[in-house]
């Protein structure tokens, strides 16, 4: 069982900068808000919800459940702005073994590695709540996104036409990709 109060992981990146991985906590509110606002409209419009709108961060915030939902941010050491955000969604009832994964990291902090640190330690997270899909939709526009998720063992499982709509009327395909948590060549025996 993970202490989500406690959790803490540093990790380097590419460029040397020391990051801390944590989960969201009821102080991040501002931070997490700015992390959306300051990022252009194009980084934002292909993500599920209207992360702009201050009444959605104050609901996450507000409404923390570890138990639905772990949202894991990358915070730079120095000031504690959070310059990433990854979540893994729990499944309910029926999909309560298979978890959702979201990520999304700032521009200043793109091609560092970050986003593949953040999905390991999604997977790795996983693992340690017994989950035993995961699971990720992305735009099939976005093929760096695609090629990363292929190159962590996710697999491509469909294509679905039009799936996305964006709020301006556009549509877009989506990629449905999906990795068992425990893949058997890494399975302990």
């Amino acid at each position: 069982m993970i202490n989500y109060v406690t959790y803490r992981k540093f990790i380097t990146l590419k460029n040397g900068q020391r990051i801390m991985f944590r989960f969201l906590n009821h102080q991040d509110r501002e931070n997490l808000l700015k992390l959306f606002l300051e990022a252009p409209d194009e980084d934002t419009r292909f993500l599920k919800q209207d992360v702009k709108n201050p009444k959605l961060i104050n609901s996450w915030i507000d409404n923390i459940n570890y138990q639905k939902v772990l949202p894991l941010v990358a915070v730079k050491m120095e000031d504690n702005t959070i310059v990433a955000d990854a979540t893994l969604h729990r499944g309910k009832h029926a999909s309560k073994h298979i978890g959702e994964i979201r990520i999304f990291v700032s521009r200043p902090y793109r091609n560092q590695g970050l986003g593949s640190l953040m999905l390991d330690e999604l997977i790795n997270l996983a693992k340690l709540e017994n989950l035993v899909i995961l699971k990720a939709e992305v735009i099939t526009d976005h093929k760096g996104v695609l090629k990363a998720f292929k190159s962590k063992g996710f697999e491509l499982k469909c294509i679905l036409d039009d799936f996305f709509l964006r709020k301006d009327g556009m549509t877009h395909d989506v990629a449905l990709l999906v990795r068992p948590v425990v893949k058997r060549e890494e399975a302990e025996f």
